[in-house]
């Protein structure tokens, strides 16, 4: 770390259309006396706070500041459009004018005086994706992406999964938004998501000025024009297909233009998520197969921000999560802005994954894995799974949906609150709630690499239904571990035979309007989807559960009804679970690097 403290120094950055954004730069000095390669976050949750008491180093941001700094690298932090203090309106979440100005952005960045003329975007969650949006416009001065938990599809892997609204996070995360937006210091923390600065909320008075703001006028005019921005906890009702939340004017990574612009330009990107953060691995996996271009994924065993170890093996009774070793995420970043800056090598194309369970990490070019057997377990009588399709006429379980079925609050979707860890308590309880189909033990070592997938042949009393898959492991002892989950509503099961907008691992399902289909009561359907990816090594005597639900009560938008669900076991309407089996390697050594 350096010995010298660093400032902040706050700009306005012009815009061509006569708008600008707050900048702000952490120097150990003024004037500064040398350039240096600049690390870029563009976040909408305000780069910096104003305090009553002022104190450089509870600036959120100070302590990277302050690593980069000790590398040689010098941390910038500018507020998106229409938030922070930075002027315009927001039509929705990374609108195309938002897009545009990262271009602008970082070619002004280049120009500065502290700037040698080099930058890399970087960041976590909102901010992941302004740096993926920053290599669609990117100039010759952007020279790296290196970021955490984008959202490569906000609506598939997060505001709606399955087409099943995600309430509390739109909801809690709207709340905070909009706060942010007013420079609502009260409304800010009221709901508990986001996390007080240090020395209090009290000390708080909101977001910092630019430093030419001498009396706030530039920040209150800010404010004023944002009045009717855009905020999705208002849009709620209108997610209910994904046409409510696509539209011309935030035009998706996915799109065509987006992605030949990215294509082109050919900047190297970096991109992390853990197996357990809402959709993300899915969503970086999904941009690592439809996009060329050097890409580096790394799934791992991490939080959204990567401050807690996240492993359903993890010693204990899976109620207290551990911390990963000291600056092992920081060091992952400089690892990969080193050998672009300062090394001169480039990103290689690959996947990087960890196998839970046997601490392993492992590199492919290939998603999924060439070597994949995918091997089928059919539902049978006696809550069994079992290999051997159903030979018999009849075989049905009744289950009655169970609306207080949950996954708790320290699940994959809670991750995405700030320094939120993932617990994997004993599910054997909540597993009573659920319809369940257990294998026998394994009789062998088993590793499990890529996405399951469920195909459910049922029928239900109600016109729609909300249908959830966990994979489970059952232990010996009888404890049992969540692994990963789907999920997908009735209304949605059409699988379409348009070609997907980018690669899909699983049926394609629109979550169009034009192809929703009301289930018909008590008709025979099939509910078919995949689910999240993992990788994950099961050892001998373990068994595998499949449980079905109907309600995750303190995530997902519940419908109201308790539907009476027939789940089809039989010779004609052949149930199961398939599963990415891998053959066994030897593996190549243990460690969470």
């Amino acid at each position: 770390m350096p010995s010298v403290e660093l400032h902040c120094i706050s700009k306005a950055v012009p815009l061509s259309d006569g708008k600008h954004l707050a900048l702000s730069v952490w120097c150990p000095q003024e004037p500064v006396a040398k350039a240096y390669p600049v690390v870029l976050i563009t976040t909408r949750y305000w780069r910096a706070y104003a305090f009553k008491r002022n104190d450089q180093k509870a600036q959120i941001f100070y302590p990277l500041a302050v690593g980069l700094a000790a590398k040689d690298y010098r941390l910038a932090v500018a507020d998106a459009r229409g938030t922070g203090a930075s002027s315009g309106m927001r039509l929705a979440e990374t609108d195309a004018q938002e897009i545009a100005d990262l271009g602008e952005l970082i070619q002004w960045v280049a120009e500065q005086k502290w700037c040698d003329g080099r930058v890399a975007t970087t960041g976590c969650s909102y901010s992941a994706i302004t740096t993926l949006y920053s290599l669609v416009n990117a100039p010759d001065a952007l020279k790296l992406g290196v970021c955490r938990a984008p959202d490569f599809d906000m609506y598939r892997h997060l505001f709606a999964p399955g087409g099943i609204v995600n309430r509390w996070f739109i909801e809690s995360w709207g709340a905070v938004t909009a706060a942010q937006d007013a420079n609502n210091v009260e409304g800010l923390f009221s709901n508990g998501y986001w996390p007080e600065p240090e020395g209090g909320a009290k000390n708080l008075l909101g977001v910092l000025p630019i430093d030419d703001d001498h009396d706030g006028s530039m920040l209150a005019r800010s404010i004023q024009e944002r009045q009717t921005t855009f905020n999705i906890a208002n849009d709620i009702g209108t997610l209910e297909f994904i046409d409510g939340f696509i539209t011309e004017n935030n035009p998706p990574l996915y799109d065509p233009a987006i992605k030949q612009a990215i294509e082109k330009g050919a900047t190297p990107c970096v991109v992390r998520c853990g197996w357990h953060d809402a959709g993300t691995a899915l969503g970086a996996l999904a941009l690592y197969n439809t996009f060329a271009g050097p890409f580096r994924v790394t799934l791992g065993p991490l939080n959204h921000e990567g401050t807690y170890l996240v492993d359903p093996f993890q010693a204990g009774d899976g109620t207290v999560a551990e911390r990963p070793p000291e600056g092992s995420s920081f060091n992952s970043r400089v690892k990969s802005l080193d050998q672009v800056l300062k090394d001169n090598k480039p990103i290689t194309r690959a996947v990087e994954y960890f196998t839970l369970g046997k601490n392993r990490w492992n590199t492919t070019t290939q998603w999924p894995l060439s070597q994949t057997q995918y091997r089928r377990w059919y539902l049978s009588s006696n809550h069994q799974l079992t290999q051997d399709r159903p030979s018999i006429g009849q075989g049905d379980d009744i289950y009655q949906v169970d609306n207080t079925a949950t996954t708790g609050r320290f699940n994959r979707w809670y991750a995405q609150s700030p320094d939120q860890p993932v617990l994997f308590p004993d599910r054997q309880q909540e597993d009573k709630k659920l319809l369940v189909y257990d294998t026998p033990p394994l009789a062998q070592d088993t590793e499990i690499t890529g996405h399951p997938l469920v195909s459910l042949w049922l029928s239900s009393s109600a016109s729609d239904g909300h249908f959830f898959a966990y994979l489970e492991t059952i232990d010996p002892d009888g404890r049992v571990r969540l692994l990963t989950e789907g999920q997908l509503r009735g209304l949605h099961r059409k699988v379409s035979t348009d070609t997907p907008p980018y690669h899909f691992f699983g049926p394609y399902h629109s979550l169009k309007q034009q192809d929703a289909e009301p289930l018909v009561p008590n008709a025979v359907t099939e509910i078919s989807f995949d689910l999240l990816p993992i990788s994950v090594w099961l050892k001998k005597g373990q068994r595998i559960r499949l449980a079905i639900a109907g309600a995750d009560a303190d995530t997902f938008d519940p419908l109201d009804n308790k539907a009476n669900l027939r789940v089809e076991r039989n010779a004609i309407h052949a149930s199961y679970i398939e599963l990415p089996i891998i053959p066994y390697t030897e593996p190549a050594g243990d460690n969470y690097a």
